[in-house]
């Protein structure tokens, strides 16, 4: 299989698995408000905390309403310290506005370079 037909959960548990503790499909999490938030994965980063992972794997680039909807959960959910957004295609407009509210986006190029950075050792 070629690294880049790999589907973009997988990517990203390749990524993130290797320094951090990853937890796929976590349980739903109760924020503050009463509503309960639905993470992809969670990635905990012992005394840095842990950040939420939303992934989506769609054919077309990613909504401003997705980063918001993943900035919401973050503040809603105390033990939740920031948010990842990892996507197919991602947009300058997007960029700047995940920038604004401290939220990571990443797009697949992004997670294929580095696994290529550490020789695609997997």
């Amino acid at each position: 299989m070629i690294i880049g037909d790999i589907p973009l959960a997988e990517l990203a548990e390749k990524v993130f698995s290797e320094k951090y503790k990853y937890v796929n499909n976590p349980q739903k999490l109760k924020g503050q408000s009463g509503k309960f938030w639905d993470f992809n994965a969670v990635v905990d980063n012992g005394k840095y905390g842990k950040y939420g992972i939303f992934i989506r794997d769609w054919k077309r680039e990613i909504s401003i309403t997705q980063l918001r909807q993943l900035h919401k959960a973050c503040i809603d959910i105390p033990e939740i310290e920031g948010g990842i957004m990892v996507c197919n295609i991602a947009t300058d407009f997007a960029r700047d506005y995940s920038t604004q509210f401290g939220i990571q986006l990443l797009s697949r190029g992004h997670l294929v370079s580095k696994l290529r950075n550490r020789e695609f050792q997997f």
